[in-house]
């Protein structure tokens, strides 16, 4: 049980700063840090913890991927777009919490024993 709780965490805590949608649905208003593209030939490009990033007037997505290779692709060229959002604190307060409640069973569970 243990497992499906910390597995349970993990999936919250992922889906609170990782989206992946369709490449016609990029905003720049949000200004999002790009994680991965998946191309429409199918390769996956993945940027480097300094992330990509939207270039609105050329209309491309480029940034230095893993291996520190400088990329830039064309919209058309792109299939879909992962980013990292921000930590909401809503997210944060809800993993925090759901971490604080089961620190707080397992402590029962051990003083119970003795």
């Amino acid at each position: 049980m243990n497992r499906r709780i910390l597995f349970a965490l993990f999936l919250l805590f992922t889906l609170a700063c990782r989206e992946v949608y369709p490449v016609k649905d990029l905003h720049p208003s949000g200004a999002p840090d790009i994680s991965r593209l998946i191309l429409k030939n199918g390769h996956v490009v993945k940027f480097n913890t300094d992330f990509g990033w939207y270039n609105r007037r050329a209309g491309t997505i480029e940034g230095m991927t893993d291996s520190n290779t400088h990329v830039e692709y064309h919209l058309l060229e792109v299939n879909r777009v992962e980013t990292v959002r921000g930590y909401s604190i809503f997210p944060a307060i809800i993993v925090g919490g759901m971490i604080l409640g089961v620190g707080i069973w397992l402590v029962e569970k051990l003083l119970t024993l003795f």
